[in-house]
């Protein structure tokens, strides 16, 4: 995804999310107005203790108020499950990006439409 000019809230977002004891790393894409969450790592010891539910009611709170649909792809680079992670996901709304429904305007596996 290209960055191209990103509007201030993200950058606001990026800071915001600073203070999680987390590894994340979100990009958004001018041409398609996509928010993707390119990385979420939550370290073992910090597992289990609501750190990446935190994250993500933060990322989807900002997608929301900007109207901002979201992207992303499981992966176990890091220790994960992928089924447990899209499991994870989809109780925030994200849902498979294929079939019928799927948007050509990103590659990730997951997307969400922001809440009306």
């Amino acid at each position: 995804m290209s960055a191209g000019h990103e509007p201030a809230w993200v950058d606001g977002l990026r800071r915001a999310l600073d203070d999680h004891p987390a590894k994340i790393h979100i990009s958004f894409d001018s041409t398609t107005g996509y928010l993707a969450l390119d990385l979420l790592v939550v370290t073992r010891v910090r597992r289990n203790e609501g750190t990446g539910t935190a994250i993500m009611r933060a990322l989807i709170a900002a997608a929301d108020l900007h109207s901002a649909p979201m992207a992303l792809t499981p992966a176990a680079d890091f220790g994960g499950s992928v089924p447990r992670l899209r499991t994870f996901y989809r109780r925030f709304g994200f849902i498979s990006n294929k079939g019928r429904g799927k948007d050509y305007a990103t590659s990730h596996a997951m997307i969400r439409r922001p809440a009306s």
